[in-house]
């Protein structure tokens, strides 16, 4: 292991050390817990005086294992990923990654058209102009448009700062965990590759783990669908909810929709090549890495989701939440196609 990586797990576990102090003797510093907003966590069920000297001694571990042989990097490495993805992790994670892929879709939608414009591809300046009159009309007439993207932006821009503060821990335990999730890789990589993970064997069995992942984020759009249909199904709803609901509502669903899609990619030519109707880089080669580490980063996401989820749903008695949020299994599944991608396209790039 190279020494910025024992390095970094040492700052880490420095970090981890002084928090847990800190949630061990100041309470009122303690995000989680029974006061806590966000009930799908294990931490909701612990109180500061449990979580504070696990956290310290999970600091103290890491500070342990990271100086040591390889063996107990290793050991070390997997029990850190115990704590830091099941005891820490809640479904917050995933929320935060649904808003931000439905606030940024449909910017990152504008920002290739303009681009496609000012480049001269398709007819781009019709888009633009297009997007130009519904300003007036929404300013002149009263159409609606714009406010109602606007009053959209307000509802999630509110709702951020009201779990700002605890979306923040949230963000920073998902960062320790991606760290000793780089560790452990880093420590395991030893030894003569399995057959399993050759690329012959990795093309059949990715084919299923991706057509399996691609379903996972179904029920969740169909789910938020209904939100424009007079019978949304939320609880204690009833009617149709309001305009700048029911777009939020479309925009998660196409969140999930487009996952799926971008799933499906990863057994298909435009996830090694860009498609043409792609601006600028069409007709390249897709780089290796993004589609590893947009989907990486995913699974990782359902994955420290689903603790959370399955405590909840068990707390509760509605075990029905798996299956709408089946985040077990479309990590799991989901994990196991980026491998057998990136298994797939580093043997096609090394092959003479």
């Amino acid at each position: 292991m190279t020494r910025s990586i024992r390095i970094l797990g040492a700052l880490l576990s420095i970090a981890v050390i002084a928090v847990g102090i800190m949630w061990w003797t100041t309470p009122a510093s303690y995000p989680f817990g029974a006061a806590d907003r966000v009930t799908v966590s294990l931490t909701h069920l612990l109180e500061h005086d449990v979580t504070g000297p696990m956290t310290v001694a999970a600091g103290l571990v890491g500070l342990a294992v990271i100086v040591g042989p390889g063996p107990l990097v290793r050991a070390g490495a997997v029990a850190e990923l115990l704590f830091f993805g099941v005891v820490l992790s809640d479904a917050g994670i995933m929320s935060v990654a649904a808003y931000g892929v439905a606030i940024l879709g449909p910017v990152a939608l504008l920002g290739v058209v303009v681009v496609a414009a000012v480049r001269g591809k398709w007819s781009g300046l019709v888009d633009v102009a297009t997007l130009a009159v519904l300003a007036v009309a929404d300013t002149v007439t009263g159409f609606g448009a714009l406010s109602l993207v606007g009053r959209y932006m307000g509802n999630i821009t509110r709702d951020f700062a009201s779990y700002g503060g605890r979306l923040g821990w949230t963000l920073a335990n998902a960062v320790a965990c991606a760290v000793w999730t780089v560790i452990a890789a880093k420590a395991f990589r030893t030894g003569e590759p399995s057959r399993w993970i050759r690329p012959e064997s990795a093309v059949r069995w990715g084919r299923v783990a991706t057509i399996g992942a691609a379903m996972c984020p179904l029920p969740y759009a169909l789910y938020r669908l209904t939100w424009l249909t007079p019978w949304p199904t939320d609880s204690g709803v009833t009617g149709p909810l309001a305009a700048d609901t029911r777009l939020q509502g479309l925009l998660l669903a196409f969140a999930a929709l487009g996952g799926a899609v971008l799933t499906l990619g990863l057994i298909s030519r435009w996830g090694e090549v860009f498609p043409r109707w792609v601006p600028i880089v069409h007709g390249r080669t897709v780089p290796v890495r993004l589609p590893v580490i947009a989907g990486g980063t995913v699974a990782g996401i359902c994955c420290l989701a689903s603790p959370g989820l399955v405590i909840d749903s068990v707390v509760r008695g509605q075990p029905v939440a798996l299956l709408l949020w089946p985040y077990p299994l479309w990590g799991v599944l989901l994990a196991g196609a980026v491998l057998a991608y990136w298994l797939r396209r580093r043997a096609d790039h090394v092959r003479p």
